[in-house]
């Protein structure tokens, strides 16, 4: 008989921890799932320009950074100067 109350005591534990958990996993899920529309979305004006994230990686800045040089609003010695200030 104690087997059966330990046994069905783990069971409500488990599905207690299995409803809890669904909220905040979801939500995850859908958090990653916008994170990498936003990295893959492309603009409407440009189909090849690829709209970066938020994220302050350094190799996403440099990227930027080059954009900014190809389209002629930094000029060469201000791209290298921004490229110094990002690498060290």
């Amino acid at each position: 008989m104690l087997n059966y109350l330990v046994i069905g005591l783990c069971l409500a534990l488990l599905i207690a921890v299995i409803y809890f958990s669904i909220k905040p996993i979801s939500m995850g899920i859908e958090a990653r799932r916008e994170i990498n529309e936003i990295k893959v979305k492309q603009t409407d004006d440009n189909p090849n320009e690829i709209n970066y994230s938020d994220e302050n990686s350094l190799s996403d800045e440099l990227l930027k950074l080059n954009d900014l040089k190809l389209k002629g609003i930094l000029t060469e010695e201000e791209y290298k100067e921004a490229k110094k200030k990002l690498l060290s």
